[in-house]
């Protein structure tokens, strides 16, 4: 006897296909059910792309899996400062980027939400292969609780084919006072409109990252290794005045190019010739301006002083491990085998232009090999040869408080200055240099307050 489906063929079929598409569904939930033994979650696109090439050695050589997210940063830190209050799940690993340790190193050492690395680099021999200012990004009370990605060296990128028809020598520009001796002389009204047509730097009107770059590398910080305010210098005072004489009034060299299709338009029209290019942004001028391709060179920052430093640092990522992950030992084996592994750094450095913070890296033969776009200069050898004079930077949970209020500075002086030129400057940026760190400590004892944090 043969049964039949009682709504007819149709609704049978139908049916059928419900069922197996359930079976389906169950068997695809099942398998993303079984957890990864590690995941790490990262905000860059190229370290995402080059972490999935390189983890399946990983995985076969310690018999694990390893889960790889990519994440927009703002949307990371936030996920990961409210999961780390709630005591809810976080991945093993997370790549911060620079000033955002201080969130999670807050309060008593013991509810910090993050693995203590100190340890770790001292076992593998670690402390003594990196450049050591590197760690000062990524530590907090005398401890390292992040692992740095890269080190950041600055130079100027510049238009080679435009200096050398000006008859200048960038060999000669190794101080900044002949830097703006000749930046005086070649920022100028080409046709007598009234309009500047050619400017010597890029340089932020508001300070921020032009700020802060020649600050640290003339010996400045934001706060000081005890982690307290330390702006309010009389050296910040004058590198203060200086930044606004490049900047505003009739002897200014310096013009705000802006990002993206901005500074590619300004570098292709010769509108500025110079731009700090710290090692991730040379490989962004090429791949954004690529039609300058053998018209582009790179140098050292000038000096403050003859004989100087010659580098300044710009931006960072680290690696932390956070307390919530199952296996920190096997996180830490990820974490070397990411960022120490020789055949992957010069893999890595063709793709980015980004020199390790592993010293033994420096001597990969993709280091060495010309750059076409940078007029075929050895680009990653130059960076190399300033990464051990990189100034160290150090941070605090306020960090982007006392970078704002920089700004401020900045901005306020620069405003007096239109109104007043020179007279009373220095005591206008002395005064407000002062009244930014009453306000910055008053915030960082508000901190300390709410978290409870210990001396």
């Amino acid at each position: 006897m043969t049964v039949k489906f009682p709504y007819g063929k149709a609704p049978f079929w139908l049916f059928v296909i419900a069922v197996l598409s359930l079976a389906l569904r169950l068997a695809t939930l099942r398998h993303k059910d079984a957890r990864p033994d590690l995941t790490m979650v990262v905000f860059s696109d190229p370290h995402y792309q080059s972490y999935l090439r390189a983890i399946p050695e990983f995985e076969r050589k310690h018999g694990v899996k390893v889960q790889v997210q990519l994440s927009n940063w703002s949307s990371l830190q936030t996920r990961l400062q409210n999961a780390v209050l709630a005591g809810t799940d976080v991945p093993d690993m997370t790549e911060m980027f620079e000033g955002s340790l201080g969130f999670f190193t807050r309060g008593p050492v013991e509810d910090f939400g993050v693995v203590d690395l100190t340890d770790y680099l001292k076992r593998d021999g670690l402390d003594k292969r990196l450049v050591e200012s590197r760690l000062s990004l990524w530590s907090a009370r005398g401890r390292v609780y992040g692992l740095p990605h890269d080190v950041h060296p600055v130079m100027l990128a510049y238009r080679r084919d435009l200096i050398e028809q000006l008859g200048i020598d960038v060999a000669q520009l190794d101080t900044w006072d002949k830097f703006v001796e000749v930046g005086r002389r070649v920022t100028q009204d080409l046709n007598g409109d009234g309009v500047i047509d050619r400017y010597m730097l890029d340089m932020r009107m508001d300070g921020n990252w032009g700020f802060s770059t020649l600050m640290f590398q003339r010996g400045g910080q934001f706060f000081d290794a005890a982690g307290d305010v330390a702006f309010a210098t009389e050296d910040n005072a004058q590198l203060v005045r200086w930044y606004i004489e490049q900047t505003r009034g009739p002897h200014r060299i310096g013009y705000e190019c802006g990002w993206g299709q901005a500074v590619a338009k300004a570098m292709m029209d010769g509108l500025v010739l110079f731009y700090f290019a710290p090692d991730w942004r040379s490989f962004m001028y090429a791949d954004e301006v690529p039609s300058l391709k053998g018209k582009m060179a790179l140098m050292p920052l000038p000096a403050w002083k003859a004989g100087g430093r010659r580098t300044s640092v710009w931006g960072g990522t680290g690696l932390i491990i956070t307390h919530g992950s199952k296996n920190p030992g096997l996180a830490w084996e990820l974490a070397k085998f990411l960022y120490f592994e020789p055949g992957e750094l010069g893999k890595r450095f063709k793709m980015t232009n980004i020199v390790p913070v592993l010293k033994d890296a420096w001597d990969l033969p993709e280091l060495s090999e010309p750059d076409p776009y940078y007029s075929n200069q050895p680009i990653g050898k130059m960076y190399a040869a300033l990464a051990p004079d990189t100034p160290p930077v150090y941070g605090s949970p306020i960090d982007n408080v006392a970078r704002n209020r920089m700004d401020q500075v900045v901005s306020r002086a620069a405003a007096y200055f239109e109104q007043h030129g020179q007279a009373g400057l220095m005591d206008k940026i002395r005064q407000e240099l002062a009244d930014g760190v009453v306000a910055v400590r008053r915030i960082a004892d508000r901190e300390k307050t709410l978290v409870g944090a210990k001396d």
